[in-house]
């Protein structure tokens, strides 16, 4: 299904989210959160009517799925949401910058809770430093930030 090797994808991922983060700031001088929450999802309306065949595919096959599982599903987009609003307001009351590097905490989030939801373990000796390594990284940024 990838047209591109996954970690050129994950580069690409982090050079959008690179120029993302400085372009919410701006905007956030200007015009409210809600205003650059509705902004942000101007490409779903512009890109969703070349997806209506598998999305209503893709519903034909949530339906099937027991709640459970469909909830889960579900919970991508409020977690989306309030992530993206979290990541806003942390970036509108400090910088980008700031809120770009506590937020790359996140993959210690991603395993406990693949562990959680799901009881997959993704961890090793490698993982557990550099996450240890990232912490204590966010730890000193918010101590030297207030």
């Amino acid at each position: 299904m990838n047209l591109i090797p996954w970690y050129i994808a994950a580069l690409g991922a982090a050079i959008m989210w690179g120029i993302h983060y400085p372009l919410i700031g701006h905007a956030l001088k200007y015009v409210s959160l809600p205003s650059v929450l509705v902004i942000t999802v101007l490409p779903l309306f512009v890109l969703g009517p070349f997806f209506v065949r598998p999305v209503l595919a893709d519903l034909q096959i949530l339906m099937g799925l027991d709640w459970g599982i469909r909830a889960l599903i579900l919970a991508i987009a409020l977690t989306s949401l309030l992530g993206t609003v979290f990541l806003y307001l942390a970036i509108g009351g400090k910088s980008a910058t700031l809120a770009a590097v506590i937020e790359i905490s996140y993959p210690m989030f991603v395993a406990l809770f693949t562990w959680l939801l799901f009881r997959e373990v993704h961890i090793n000796a490698s993982v557990v430093i550099g996450g240890a390594l990232v912490f204590a990284g966010v730890v000193t940024i918010i101590l030297g930030n207030r």
